[in-house]
């Protein structure tokens, strides 16, 4: 008797945050385990692919990358809907990429059972900031939505898979 192949869920993943705090590199390290300097900014939306078992079955992760200029941000409307998570980038290195965050989190507040990670990226060119950690834990606790919190590094690749193993551990339908 022929076995029937194992049916492959897509799964739609959100990834914005503000120009230049480093989207495109978190997902070439996520995806490839690659790291580019010369990585460019992105024009408009683009997405990448992580396939992999979870809990016995095939899950196909479609990550969008949305381009964090202004005027790409209405974009990102049109693209939420079907989404089951978002990660929200911003730059550790640039205090002024925390803007971004609340305006985000505004923005996808109707979305509010969506699992959200906020990701302080860079983190191998900063010392430990205390400031940036309360600014954010503030805006968590206030916030309606359940949000994690994690710093990484594309560059070294330092809590880049714990961010993604938190998003799978989140998506309650992933698990049986």
């Amino acid at each position: 008797m022929n076995e029937l192949p194992q049916i492959r869920k897509n799964v739609k993943v959100i990834v914005t945050g503000g120009g230049g705090v480093g989207k495109t590199s978190f997902l070439n390290r996520l995806v490839y385990d690659n790291f580019d300097v010369k990585s460019e900014l992105t024009r408009g939306i683009d997405f990448f692919s992580k396939s992999m078992k979870v809990n016995g079955s095939d899950i196909n992760f479609v990550l969008w990358d949305f381009a964090g200029q202004r005027q790409f941000r209405r974009l990102i409307d049109d693209f939420v809907d079907g989404s089951v998570a978002v990660f929200i980038l911003f730059d550790l290195t640039r205090i002024s990429s925390l803007e971004n965050v609340e305006e985000w989190l505004e923005r996808l507040k109707e979305f509010n059972t969506m699992p959200t990670l906020i990701l302080g990226t860079k983190y191998d060119l900063v010392d430990n900031n205390m400031i940036i950690d309360n600014y954010l834990n503030n805006i968590i606790e206030s916030s309606i939505i359940h949000i994690n919190y994690l710093k990484i590094s594309s560059k070294t690749g330092y809590n880049v898979k714990e961010a993604f193993d938190i998003l799978i551990n989140r998506l309650s339908y992933l698990q049986k």
